[in-house]
């Protein structure tokens, strides 16, 4: 028995020996491949977000670009469209976080702080996973405490149209059923002031 047992040790301690030595030879390799695929991925993954929030950028330029607003009330923030750019993780946090301290400000006039507002609105209609109720929201925000401000994005017209049906539509509405219930919404926040 003793025999059997000290064979078995001997082929155990073997099976390891030869495991530990099969494993210590692959292993920094598999390892290397494997950290190394994955830095590839995450660069091609980084790469890939880097050209959508360019591509998304560009997008919102050249649709404010055809806006019927022709003051400039409408225009994009250079500022805020690099930002978006150079820092494509964090950047939308920022500006959003900067304008809406902006819009907070009473100190400031009007019409910087309804342009905040309305930024914030068209950057959270258009962020990667759009937030449309919150982008309705300030929309409407804008309509209500800034009777002076922006109206020309208000003002009906096809790229209104447009912009309401790429960016704010909910499941099932219509851009007609939309401006119904907005319509509502504002004389509602109005009677509340």
């Amino acid at each position: 028995m003793t025999n059997t047992q000290s064979l078995k040790a001997v082929w155990l301690a073997s099976a390891i020996a030869l495991g530990a030595g099969l494993v210590s030879g692959c292993m920094p390799g598999t390892i290397a491949t494997g950290v190394g695929t994955g830095f590839v991925y995450e660069q091609k993954q980084d790469h890939k977000h880097r050209h959508e929030v360019e591509r998304a950028v560009d997008q919102y330029v050249e649709d404010h670009a055809n806006s019927p607003c022709r003051h400039g009330e409408d225009r994009v923030m250079e500022s805020a469209a690099e930002i978006l750019k150079e820092y494509r993780l964090t950047g939308l946090n920022e500006v959003l976080g900067r304008l809406d301290k902006i819009y907070q400000d009473e100190s400031q006039p009007d019409h910087i702080r309804a342009g905040a507002l309305y930024n914030m609105a068209v950057l959270q209609s258009r962020r990667k996973e759009p937030n449309k109720v919150l982008a309705r929201e300030y929309f409407k925000r804008l309509y209500v405490e800034f009777p002076n401000e922006y109206r020309c994005i208000f003002e009906e017209s096809d790229w209104r149209d447009s912009m309401i049906e790429q960016q704010l539509l909910l499941p099932g509405e219509t851009v007609e059923s939309f401006l119904r219930d907005s319509k509502a919404d504002v004389e509602r926040m109005k009677r509340q002031d």
